[in-house]
Parts: structure tokens; C-alpha cells; sequence
């Protein structure tokens, strides 16, 4: 009885974690002897392989649409106790495993175990918070140039808030680096960390500036002007955002309309915005004069300023004369996005 007990137990087991590869080995057997025992039998729907393999998915089934049946008296036994009885049990075998995998999958997904280090180029949001991450989300769907693969990654106890649109990874710290690389962090083109707390957006964007590719990029928010300050200067290339709501208010009771152009350049659904693309060998002698004219003149784009890596304060509205230098990022509005092939006419013409 034991030894009965613990072969059933084994064969319990096997069942559970039975593979495609093994289902799928199980099936060509039972239909290649089915057919050789057909063939033995003399059945005529043996002969043709096309026809055989249509009368073995139908009747093993058991669908029986009855334009081929068994004529010989052995393959009418070979049928009821082999051919039925076996398709069965195979076809119920592909559904339950077909069904669990799906089911797998998507209980990964919202429960946020999958990994996505496959994926390149994608938008990583770090942080949930509600109404404030589900817009940041939204404005991210909005720019139709971004690609469309968007992770979100928390710490939070909760499901996928987006199953459509969202591919969701979730932890239990942000210093976990595993976490981040399940997340895809190594071949993120963007990062954006968003939170409350300004101590946790500095332990997050620590985190990921020591995990994250060269050419990513990553934006943090912080609330107080010192934190930004401390994380520029300590995380090379990291763009800190600071709440500017105050600033806005006290600007748009001077010259009114202030508001209202801010948020129109901010805006990625409606009208012009704000793009930035990096110079690559301009002409010599060019300026952001010939730069400002040719761009608006060729494109109806304008050109907002400039910036390098050299210490230029002068990035917004900078002198006609100003010389147009290799790596300048430049600062400009249109109602969208420049294609290469037309920065790089734009540029060439430019002198």
C-alpha cells in the first residue's frame, strides 16, 4: 500500500508540473500510433495523411462531424478504446495547461512578479501616489513620440492599476536591486522618480543612477530647492523638477497670461510644447541667431535657448551672436516633434 500510495503521489506530481515540450511529445505518440494501428486495420482514412490527421482532431475531440467513420470491425475497437478515450485526456491535458498559463501570466502581472529586463527603451516611473502618478501616466500615453512600453515600479501592497497600458513590478525597497533590474532599469531611455517624501526620491534616484545605462535619463521631483541642489551635484546629469506653483501665482498677478503660457508649453495633448534635441557638428561660425531665423523661418519652430555641460547660465533667449558649439542641447517649441532628417537639413543649412 505505501509503495501504491507514493507512486500516486509521484504521478500526482509529475502531472502538475507537466511541460509543453512533454504534452506535446504525448500527442504526436498517441496520433502516430493511432495511425499504425489503423494501418494494420486496413482503414481506408489511413492512406492520406491530410485526411487522417483531420479525422484524428475531430474524433479525438469526440466533435464527429461524421464525414469519416471506422469500417473495419478492429478499427471500430481501436477507436473506442484507444483513439477516444486517449484524445480525451490529451485535449483536456492542453486546456488545463493552456488555461493555468494564461492564468499564471496574469496573476504575475497584477501581482507584479513579472520581469521585464527584455525590454529597451521603455519608460520607467518609479513610485505609486495616487491621482499625482495616474496623470504623470497619462501625459506619458499623450506624447505619441515616446514608445509605448511604460513600467511602473512600487512598494506599495497593490495591483496593477493599468493591466491595458501599464506593465507593473513591485517590491518591497527601492534599495533592492533586483527590483529595479526586474523593472528593466539597465536599458531604460527615461526615469522618472516621484514621492512625497524628499529623503525617499534621493534614496531612489541613488539607487538607480548606480544601475541605470549611460544614455538614460532620470528626472526627480523634490519639493524643497536644497534637495534638488544636493542631488544635481552629486548625481552628474540627473534634471531635478521643483514645485513652482508659488512662483507661478506671484508672476501671473504682474503680467497676466503667465500661467496660462506655462501650461500651454507644458501640454503634450493640444497646440505647441516644449521639445530639446542635441547639436551634432553645426557649421562654423554659426550663431543662435542663424539657428533662430532658419528654424522659424524653414520649420515654424522657435528656438528657446541653449544649454551645455560648460557652465552657460544664458539657456533661455541667449544673444543672436552666440556661436553654435558641438553638443549644445537646444530648447525649442513646435506643435511636434522635429524628425532627425529634419534637425539635420535644419542644421546643415544653417550658416
Amino acid at each position: 500500500m505505501p509503495v501504491i500510495q507514493q507512486l500516486l503521489r509521484t504521478l500526482k506530481a509529475s502531472t502538475l508540473n507537466v511541460t509543453w515540450t512533454f504534452l506535446l511529445f504525448v500527442m504526436l505518440a498517441h496520433l502516430g500510433t493511432t495511425w499504425a494501428l489503423y494501418t494494420l486495420a486496413g482503414e481506408p482514412v489511413a492512406e492520406s495523411l491530410s485526411d487522417w490527421f483531420y479525422y484524428y482532431i475531430v474524433t479525438s475531440s469526440t466533435v464527429g462531424f461524421g464525414d469519416f467513420s471506422p469500417e473495419t470491425v478492429p478499427g471500430k475497437w481501436i477507436t473506442a478504446l484507444y483513439l477516444i478515450p486517449g484524445g480525451i485526456a490529451l485535449f483536456a491535458a492542453l486546456i488545463g495547461k493552456a488555461t493555468v498559463t494564461i492564468s499564471d501570466f496574469w496573476r504575475l502581472q497584477m501581482q507584479g512578479k513579472g520581469d521585464f529586463r527584455h525590454l529597451s527603451g521603455h519608460t520607467l516611473v518609479i513610485g505609486w501616489h495616487g491621482e499625482t502618478t495616474e496623470r504623470i501616466l497619462d501625459i506619458l500615453k499623450e506624447d505619441e513620440a515616446l514608445p509605448d512600453d511604460v513600467v511602473l515600479c512600487v512598494t506599495k501592497e497593490m495591483s496593477n492599476p493599468r493591466p491595458a497600458d501599464l506593465k507593473f513590478v513591485k517590491g518591497e525597497s527601492f534599495s533592492n536591486a533586483e527590483l529595479l533590474k526586474r523593472a528593466g532599469i539597465e536599458s531604460a531611455s527615461r526615469i522618472i522618480i516621484y514621492d512625497t517624501s524628499d529623503e525617499r526620491v534621493a534614496t531612489v534616484a541613488l539607487s538607480a543612477y548606480s544601475l541605470k545605462t549611460a544614455n538614460a535619463h532620470i528626472v526627480a521631483h523634490c519639493n524643497n530647492p536644497d534637495t534638488a541642489v544636493m542631488l544635481r551635484r552629486t548625481l552628474p546629469g540627473i534634471e531635478c523638477t521643483e514645485t513652482l506653483a508659488l512662483e507661478m501665482l506671484v508672476r501671473s498677478a504682474s503680467d497676466a497670461g503667465i500661467s496660462r503660457v506655462v501650461n500651454e508649453l507644458l501640454a503634450v495633448d493640444r497646440g505647441a510644447t516644449q521639445y530639446q534635441t542635441t547639436l551634432s557638428h553645426p557649421p562654423a561660425n554659426a550663431t543662435f541667431g542663424d539657428l533662430f531665423w532658419k528654424a522659424k523661418t524653414a520649420c515654424n519652430v522657435t528656438v528657446l535657448g541653449l544649454a551645455n555641460g560648460e557652465g552657460d547660465d544664458s539657456m533661455l533667449n541667449p544673444s543672436t551672436d552666440r556661436p553654435l558649439k558641438d553638443g549644445d542641447i537646444v530648447y525649442y517649441m513646435a506643435d511636434t516633434r522635429l524628425t532627425e532628417r529634419q534637425l539635420g537639413d535644419l542644421l546643415t543649412t544653417t550658416g
